[in-house]
């Protein structure tokens, strides 16, 4: 008797299957997130019926010290924080493992069919940060070969997709309507990875170039087979998003989706003046991440924030609580606002315009 697949969501690829063991072993992880609910339910209870939550969102390190005090006794954080470490720890080398064993049957469907068309700066520009293991990713985001199909086809099939709230596809559609005309002609995605928000830029403006950047070349590769699969041509770059190398003022909308709580407070800064850079006059700029603070419920906000650091996330906190309209506008944006597209504020997106004329 075989396991069924789980069902494929929109912009998966439908004929991946795996072996029995590494099919078991992705739905193991999966499961055992899903067992830890009850205990996470149980454990939110007990804080919204306490009174640490009651100082609110504005000061999340006074937030985290009176949760700590109030569970000091409670062996629940314990456990939840054990086991998501131990399920993080494990997921991306088993998953590199369910891959080797149909290496055979899958490198096909992950190789590009093209190479030598990504645009690569080199390792002297790839930024120190970019060396920590991200969400406790072994290796980091080029720990394979074939990490970009990993990640997408598998991480995200038997893991993100299933253990996430709300639509992760639909919301980087979402994000990419929102931006406030239809007309681009030159589109840069930042921090593109395997084209998942680039593919809803693509298809919402079927007439734009699309240009992506990532710093990882195995993504990037794979963002650059489903954009074969699917008929398009992307221009895909190995660079940092901060520094891409593409020329000045080459762009009408400059976009992101969930970077920059991946980077230090110094390198999004680095980011908004480069897409002021990159952009027209005139151009837009939308860029989606994580919601603030000061948006959240008590409860979540702490959640967050535990999570973040039990999860590989160190510059989560920083993304939450800067002000990025103020980072926009230092960088030289105008007409700067903000807005959430779902529950809990998340997508938490914000959009800017470069000015017409250069500011004297």
């Amino acid at each position: 008797m075989t396991t069924a697949q789980p069902t494929v969501p929109d912009g998966m690829r439908a004929d991946v299957e795996l072996a029995q063991r590494g099919r078991s072993e992705m739905q193991f992880l999966q499961a055992m997130r899903a067992g830890l609910r009850p205990v996470q339910a149980r454990l939110r209870t007990r804080l919204e019926e306490g009174s640490a939550l009651s100082s609110g969102t504005e000061d999340i390190a006074r937030l985290r010290a009176e949760v700590d005090e109030e569970l000091a006794q409670d062996a629940d954080p314990g456990l939840i924080g054990a086991a998501l470490r131990w399920n993080r720890s494990v997921l991306t080398p088993r998953a590199i493992d369910a891959f080797d064993e149909r290496a055979e049957d899958l490198t096909p469907k992950a190789t590009a069919p093209a190479a030598g068309d990504i645009t690569d700066r080199g390792d002297e520009a790839v930024p120190r940060y970019w060396r920590y293991e991200f969400h406790g990713t072994t290796g980091g985001w080029d720990g394979h070969e074939h990490m970009g199909f990993i990640h997408h086809e598998l991480v995200y099939r038997y893991l993100l997709v299933p253990s996430f709230p709300g639509d992760i596809f639909g919301q980087r559609a979402a994000v990419a309507r929102l931006a406030p005309r239809q007309d681009y002609a030159d589109i840069c995605d930042l921090g593109c990875g395997t084209g998942q928000f680039t593919m809803k830029l693509a298809q919402t403006y079927p007439e734009a170039r699309i240009t992506g950047v990532d710093l990882s070349t195995s993504e990037l590769r794979y963002a650059q087979r489903r954009a074969a699969e699917a008929g398009l041509e992307w221009d895909l770059h190995r660079a940092p998003a901060e520094d891409t190398g593409l020329p000045s003022e080459g762009f009408d909308l400059v976009a992101s989706f969930i970077l920059l709580h991946e980077m230090p407070p110094h390198a999004i800064r680095g980011v908004f003046a480069e897409a002021l850079r990159l952009l027209r006059p005139g151009g837009d700029l939308v860029f989606s991440d994580v919601a603030p603070y000061r948006l959240r419920s008590p409860y979540q906000a702490w959640y967050d924030d535990w999570d973040a650091e039990n999860g590989h996330e160190p510059w989560w906190r920083t993304a939450a609580t800067i002000d990025l309209a103020e980072v926009a506008r230092e960088a030289g944006f105008t007409d700067v606002r903000q807005e959430a597209l779902g529950k809990e504020s998340y997508p938490w997106v914000t959009l800017a315009r470069k000015p017409e004329q250069e500011r004297e």
